[in-house]
C-alpha cells in the first residue's frame, strides 16, 4: 500500500496537468498568454488561501523559505513556457516536451544533491520517454517555436521538481501550496499592465478552472514526493502524455493510431520499471 500511494497521486498530478493543457489550448484561443498566466496564479492563490482558512492551516513558518522562491520560480518560468507551447503546437507534442522534466530530475540531483539514481530509475526514464515519442509521433528535427517553448517548460519542471524533493522532508504539501501559489502570484504581479487591457469576461470560468487544476495538479505532485524519493516515482508524470493525447482525440479529433497506444505501454512499462526497487523513504 505504500508503494502505491505515490504513485497514485503522480498519476493523478498528470491528469490534472494534462487536463490544464487542454483548457490552455481552448482559452488561448480568445486569450493571450501573459493572461492566462496572471489569472491562473490569481485564482489558484485564492483557491489556497480559502482552503487553507477553512481547514485552519495558514500557517507561513518555514525554515526553507529560500527553496520555496526557487520552487516557484521554477515553476512559473516553466509554467510559462508550457502554456506558450500548448498554445502554438499539438497538445500532445507540448505535453511530449514539457515531460522530458524527469530526464532532468536526476541529473539534476547528481548535480544538487550529489545523489546517484539507481539503474531502474535510467531504464524506467528511458522507456517510458521512448514511448512518449511514440504517442505523441514528434521528430526532433521538426522542432518549431512552441516545441522549443516546450523543451524549456520540461528542464524548468525538473528544477521544480527538485526543490520539491528537498523540503518535502520538512514541509507539508499544502504549506509548499501556501508559499508556491504566494510567489507565483507575485512573479506575475509584472503582467497587471498588459492583463487589463485584454480582460475579457467570458474567458472567466476557464482561469477559474484552470487555478483549481494546476493547484490541484502542484499538489498532488508535492504529496507524491512527501510519500517516495521524487525519482523513483517522476516516470509516472509521463502518463499526462496519455491524458492529453485522450483528450487531443476527443476535442481536436488529433490523430490516434495503434503505434500511439504501442507508445502508452511503454510509458506504463518505463514507470513500472523505475518503481522496481521499494519506493518507501529511507
Amino acid at each position: 500500500m505504500r508503494q502505491v500511494r505515490p504513485v497514485i497521486n503522480i498519476v493523478i498530478s498528470a491528469l490534472m496537468f494534462a487536463l490544464a493543457g487542454t483548457l490552455v489550448k481552448v482559452a488561448s484561443q480568445k486569450t493571450d498568454l501573459l493572461s492566462l498566466v496572471f489569472w491562473r496564479n490569481v485564482f489558484s492563490f485564492l483557491c489556497v488561501i480559502i482552503t487553507g482558512a477553512l481547514s485552519e492551516k495558514l500557517d507561513f513558518s518555514s525554515e526553507k523559505k529560500k527553496t520555496h522562491v526557487l520552487r516557484a520560480f521554477f515553476t512559473f518560468l516553466a509554467l510559462i513556457s508550457y502554456f506558450y507551447s500548448v498554445a502554438h503546437t499539438h497538445l500532445g507534442n507540448a505535453v511530449l516536451l514539457q515531460q522530458t522534466s524527469p530526464i532532468f530530475v536526476p541529473l539534476i540531483s547528481l548535480i544538487v544533491l550529489k545523489k546517484m539514481s539507481d539503474r531502474y530509475v535510467w531504464y524506467g526514464i528511458i522507456i517510458g520517454f521512448i514511448g512518449v515519442g511514440l504517442t505523441t509521433g514528434i521528430g526532433f528535427s521538426t522542432l518549431n517555436k512552441g516545441d522549443l517553448a516546450g523543451v524549456i517548460a520540461g528542464f524548468m519542471g525538473g528544477a521544480a521538481t527538485v526543490t520539491i524533493w528537498l523540503m518535502s522532508s520538512t514541509e507539508a504539501p499544502f504549506k509548499q501550496m501556501l508559499y508556491f501559489s504566494l510567489y507565483s502570484l507575485i512573479f506575475s504581479i509584472s503582467f497587471i499592465p498588459w492583463v487589463w487591457q485584454s480582460f475579457d469576461l467570458t474567458q472567466m470560468p476557464y482561469f477559474i478552472a484552470l487555478g483549481i487544476v494546476t493547484t490541484l495538479a502542484q499538489y498532488f505532485l508535492s504529496v507524491a514526493c512527501s510519500q517516495a524519493p521524487t525519482d523513483k516515482i517522476i516516470s509516472w508524470s509521463y502518463t499526462s502524455v496519455i491524458f492529453a493525447t485522450l483528450f487531443g482525440y476527443l476535442g481536436w479529433q488529433e490523430n490516434l493510431s495503434l503505434i500511439m497506444l504501442a507508445g502508452m505501454l511503454f510509458i506504463v512499462l518505463g514507470a513500472t520499471m523505475s518503481t522496481r526497487v521499494s519506493i518507501t523513504r529511507e
